[in-house]
């Protein structure tokens, strides 16, 4: 089972992608644990999640977040602003799924 993290500023936007996400996780048969978290919690799960993708309106913190968790930066990174204002769930899981196999 994969498990994975979108985070943003409060958990609310990202929320609704992770909505898509686990509908096209479930249309495709994929085992997958899908949370929204607000960027302050990151600590909290960083260790439990086998990839983390950041909100596009917090893309600014990517670098911030990789150093700050370094042991932790290859399974970080940002959706694609495009795939997110679309809701494109299908394709944002390609991504996460993608950092895993890495």
């Amino acid at each position: 089972m994969y498990k994975i993290a979108l985070v943003c500023e409060n958990g609310a936007s990202t929320g609704m992608v992770v909505k898509k996400m686990r509908e096209a996780a479930k249309k495709r048969g994929i085992e997958a644990e899908i949370q929204a978290y607000p960027y302050t919690q990151l600590e909290n799960f960083i260790e439990e999640v086998d990839a983390i993708l950041l909100g596009p309106q917090i893309a600014y913190k990517k670098d911030v977040i990789a150093k700050t968790f370094s042991k932790y930066a290859d399974k970080i990174d940002v959706i694609k602003p495009m795939d997110f204002g679309m809701m494109n769930g299908e394709k944002i899981l390609d991504d996460a799924i993608a950092i895993i196999k890495k």
